[in-house]
């Protein structure tokens, strides 16, 4: 397929990490400003180039820890970021002459920026970003300027780009909003296409393909969940600055609608090795395969229209596709009529039409949305504020992953700073970007960090090579560092490893401009990164090491937790009708996002020793029952309605608590009464008798949720006396 060139700069600008990277080229440009005037600032010890340069590294550093947020709170976040800047600038300043003093301040205050992150992402980035700073001072230290005059360069780069990008955005409120809706489609188009292979006849229903399949699904779960809640704290940033954005109101349907198409996708109505058994001969599954095909083009066809700022129309061949299916259904069932055996698995596979149907339905719904009649509707309880100090003690008390982590930060940055001083390496400070950007919270994090970081630092230093031989002059050298700052933040969110050699490449360019030894210390960085590699995995494995199998417990409970809530959610509402309030919206995101972490816990924990792989099989057997408990529940809130038969409704009420029970018995086992006895299938099957076809369909999801939890339960007990071995 060829794209025009119109069409390639378009969607080059429409990235919003291409945006960005245009943002900070142009903030990066102004501040040359003084260098190509050759200004000279009486109460500046330093040249005009320093000037500039140290404003660069300010923007570069503020580039780095943005938030997309609405005004108000952007404006306290960049005052905030310039003060911690101009501390840590300045603490490095004043107390590098001595080393011991040097040395603790480090150690403390990497510790408290770390702890930063007990309160919010955002405070995250303002820690991460004053550690930052205070290395790149430390790496840039020039002798002969005064103590105040980086401190106060980098804190105005800051705000220079504080101020540019708040004016940048006012044009454009809700790109980086749109991006990431955008994302979010294309995440369920894959969902969606991956689940399609459950219906692919030609590769088969074979059990380890369907388990193979499920596995795949789990972990693209993961990255539809981030990016709703992405979108979700975006949504809620831009509706506080102002609640009349015509645009937002918009915006927030097309999220409200990604949530319940999630829902839906996710759903898992009967076993689908039965289907295969029954169905396989007819090309009834092969159109299913073809319409979640379809399905999942459309969706991309949405994020493709949100990305660049168009309303959505569907497809005619969708329409099309529903009603052929429909058509196939319909003429399968009249030739199944007469054999009692296949009507279970028959009205399960129309039960599975209708959740896809619904899918189309709320894509037409795309077509209808008007500012007018779209309600906002956003996530508005208000958190109980706790003092500072309480939050960092709190954090502190329980031993918390960030305390953890900010342990190991700082006494690993000591260690980084103490190995040149002892050794008395010229220029042996690059050791402590590469520890601060290496050490990951997790073991698995830090290692595919540990490699990208590696490969990637060495590469940019081989690369400065014919950089500095064949430009030696600073014009083209400066260029070429701007560009690296704006390849490293258009790639920094998608490809770190390639973002790290363009971040290696502009400091060697600034520390090459600053002190024209560029070729000298070439060989000294790549032996200072890979101590600082081997550093940090030392830290990780040793220092407040935090094993995945440790986490296992707290994260089935608080998942079983939520799915309990969410399936009580679900029965409520088939007794008082359907709704999609925003209490029954946070219980379901919070489902599908304890899911999200088991699996990405288990994902991680492939990464880490052997040794540190404990009870491996039944974890992984555990992860999956409880991925598959949350898609049972979904497909039983796929189809939520209220029952008008009071006959049906009494009996499902019945089994709604006999299945919420055996849900609850999963996380609470000591509640279950010694005497009472199991559930078992024909507690269901004798309900099963002259109830309507809707009803009976509800009885066999609630039969999968329930034995689902009794599968937990028994792993819950396997794994408690292995571990206990």
């Amino acid at each position: 397929m060829q794209l025009s060139f119109p069409l390639v700069l378009s969607r080059l600008i429409s990235d919003s990490n291409s945006h960005s990277g245009f943002r900070i080229v142009i903030a990066m440009s102004c501040m040359f400003i003084p260098a190509l005037l050759d200004l000279q600032f009486g109460f500046f010890q330093q040249s005009s180039l320093a000037v500039s340069l140290s404003l660069c590294l300010g923007v570069l550093a503020s580039a780095i820890v943005e938030v997309d947020e609405n005004t108000k709170d952007r404006q306290k976040f960049i005052a905030t970021v310039i003060a911690c800047f101009f501390i840590a600038a300045s603490s490095v300043e004043l107390l590098l002459p001595y080393p011991v003093i040097f040395a603790l301040g480090l150690g403390i205050s990497s510790f408290f920026f770390m702890m930063l992150a007990s309160l919010g992402m955002h405070y995250s980035r303002i820690g991460f970003g004053a550690i930052l700073i205070a290395i790149y001072t430390l790496i840039g230290h020039q002798e002969a300027a005064a103590w105040f005059e980086s401190p106060i360069l980098l804190a105005l780069g800051a705000l220079w780009y504080g101020i540019f990008a708040i004016c940048w955005s006012y044009f454009s409120p809700n790109r980086t909003l749109r991006e990431q809706l955008a994302q979010l489609y294309y995440a369920i188009s894959r969902y969606q296409r991956q689940k399609s292979e459950l219906f692919d006849t030609q590769k088969g229903n074979s059990r380890e393909a369907i388990i193979e399949t499920r596995q795949k699904l789990a972990i693209l779960n993961i990255s539809i969940m981030a990016r709703i809640e992405t979108s979700k704290n975006m949504i809620k940033g831009q509706y506080k600055a102002n609640i009349r954005q015509k645009e937002l109101t918009i915006l927030n349907q097309y999220f409200l609608v990604a949530e319940q198409i999630h829902e839906r996708i996710s759903a898992s109505q009967y076993l689908y090795s039965q289907l295969e058994n029954t169905f396989g001969r007819s090309q009834i599954l092969e159109g299913f395969h073809q319409l979640l095909l379809q399905l999942s083009d459309e969706c991309h066809q949405v994020g493709a229209h949100i990305n660049d700022k168009n309303i959505y129309m569907r497809s005619k061949r969708l329409k099309w596709t529903i009603q052929a299916l429909s058509d196939q259904l319909f003429l399968l069932k009249q030739k199944l009529q007469a054999f009692d055996d296949n009507q279970e698995a028959m009205q399960a596979l129309q039960a599975i039409y209708d959740n896809l149907h619904g899918i189309n339905e709320l894509l037409i719904s795309l077509n209808k949305v008007k500012t007018e009649s779209t309600a906002l509707v956003v996530d508005s309880e208000t958190q109980i504020k706790q003092p500072f100090w309480k939050v960092l003690y709190k954090a502190y008390e329980q031993k918390t992953p960030v305390f953890k982590h900010a342990v190991r930060i700082s006494i690993s940055l000591v260690i980084a700073f103490a190995i040149p001083t002892i050794l008395e390496l010229e220029n042996g400070f690059w050791i402590l970007p590469t520890v601060l950007f290496v050490c990951q919270p997790s073991f698995s994090e830090t290692r595919k960090r540990l490699m990208l970081r590696s490969f990637g630092t060495l590469l940019g230093i081989v690369l400065s090579f014919p950089i500095f031989f064949l430009l030696p002059n600073a014009t083209p050298q400066a260029i070429l560092m701007v560009l690296s700052a704006f390849l490293f933040i258009t790639y920094v969110r998608t490809n770190y490893g390639l973002a790290v050699i363009f971040i290696t490449i502009f400091v060697m360019i600034l520390t090459n401009l600053l002190s024209p030894s560029g070729i000298e210390v070439l060989y000294a960085r790549i032996y200072e990164t890979l101590v600082g590699c081997f550093l940090s995995f030392i830290a990780i494995s040793f220092i407040y090491p935090d094993w995945q199998f440790k986490r296992f417990p707290s994260l089935v409970n608080n998942h079983l937790l939520n799915s309990s809530r969410y399936f009580k959610q679900i029965s409520q509402q088939y007794q008082f009708g359907k709704s999609e309030n925003l209490i029954f919206r946070k219980t379901r995101f919070n489902t599908f996002k304890s899911d999200a972490s088991l699996t990405n816990a288990w994902q991680s924990m492939l990464i880490e020793p052997n040794s540190k792989q404990h009870l491996k099989r039944e974890v992984y057997a555990l992860v999956n029952r409880c991925d598959a408990l949350t898609c049972y529940i979904a497909a039983l809130s796929s189809h939520r309605h209220r029952i008008d038969s009071r006959s049906d409704l009494a009996i499902l009420k019945q089994l709604f608590k006999m299945t919420s029970e055996q849900i609850l018995y999963t996380y609470r086992p000591e509640l279950k009464v010694i005497d009472k006895r199991s559930i078992d299938i024909n507690a269901f099957q004798e309900y099963k008798d002259n109830l309507s076809d809707e009803a009976k369909l509800i009885i066999e999801q609630l039969r999968l949720i329930s034995f689902t939890a009794m599968d937990i339960q028994s792993l819950l007990k396997i794994i408690q006396s292995k571990a206990n071995d």
